[in-house]
């Protein structure tokens, strides 16, 4: 199957990433699995040997007919794009394991497919995606850290991620012209901020982070100062110096300083 560029596709071939990959997905002991963007069926071949439940959703009507015809009845595979369809829809039910995600997800689509399997918070056991590896140490990033934002916040309030392995170019086909990255997901079972709060946690850190140089007595709104002064967090530190638990704090703030009544 050709690739297509529209759809950001670069099929992994590499076998030895391939079996790491469902390795770390761990078929066998979860409730079964769904596949983000299988392609080619390349990963998929590895995750039906488990004997569990194995759903996909692909964007790509030439992937879905592959697949079916590859694998039939060993795989229930949706035509649908990942960004808008409804995941926890898709998820395997029954058992009495959790069920886990997979993909090697188009550089076009991934975060923001990150960003709602997030939102799915304990529903899954964990999640195992490719990224471009820029993305990827963005998602995995600390405090202090160069690559710290938005991205890292979010996955840290929600879940433990861990950057396993690089994958160069030439595990692909066609070769990308950026280096790859495999992360697992790990939801947390106290995550820090809810499911259904994470859009709005993630609009407040677009603010936060606007203008991350700046120290962030120069760098908030009013409103945004006052929850900074409330918590003690100190005015002079910049954006990227502030923890996700301290973030989190302040945005509670912020939200009860909106919804008070003036005086």
């Amino acid at each position: 199957m050709k690739a297509d560029k529209s759809l950001g596709q670069h099929f992994l071939r590499d076998a030895e990433v391939l079996a790491d990959i469902a390795a770390l997905t761990d078929v066998e002991h979860s409730g079964g699995v769904l596949e983000i963007g299988p392609g080619e069926g390349a990963l998929t071949a590895y995750l039906v040997r488990a004997g569990r439940v194995v759903k996909a959703i692909d964007a790509d009507v030439r992937a879905v007919g592959t697949l079916r015809a590859r694998f039939g009845d060993k795989i229930d595979v949706v035509l649908g794009d990942a960004v808008t369809a409804d995941l926890g829809a898709l998820l395997p039910v029954g058992g009495t394991s959790l069920p886990v995600i997979v993909g090697n997800l188009p550089y076009n689509a991934a975060s923001a497919i990150h960003r709602r399997v997030l939102g799915l918070g304990g529903r899954i056991a964990r999640a195992v995606f490719m990224f471009q590896k820029e993305v990827a140490e963005r998602i995995v990033s600390g405090p202090r850290g160069r690559d710290y934002g938005t991205p890292s916040i979010l996955t840290a309030v929600s879940a433990k991620a861990y950057l396993v392995r690089e994958v160069p170019p030439e595990a692909f086909s066609p070769r990308p012209k950026v280096d790859s990255a495999v992360v697992l997901v790990e939801p947390r079972k106290d995550p820090l901020v809810p499911s259904a709060e994470l859009e709005a946690f993630g609009d407040f850190l677009g603010e936060v982070f606007r203008h991350r140089r700046k120290t962030l007595a120069n760098a908030l709104s009013d409103r945004a100062r006052a929850a900074l002064d409330a918590v003690g967090i100190d005015p002079k530190r910049r954006a990227e110096e502030v923890s996700p638990e301290e973030l989190v704090a302040m945005w509670r703030t912020w939200q009860s300083i909106a919804e008070s009544p003036r005086a």
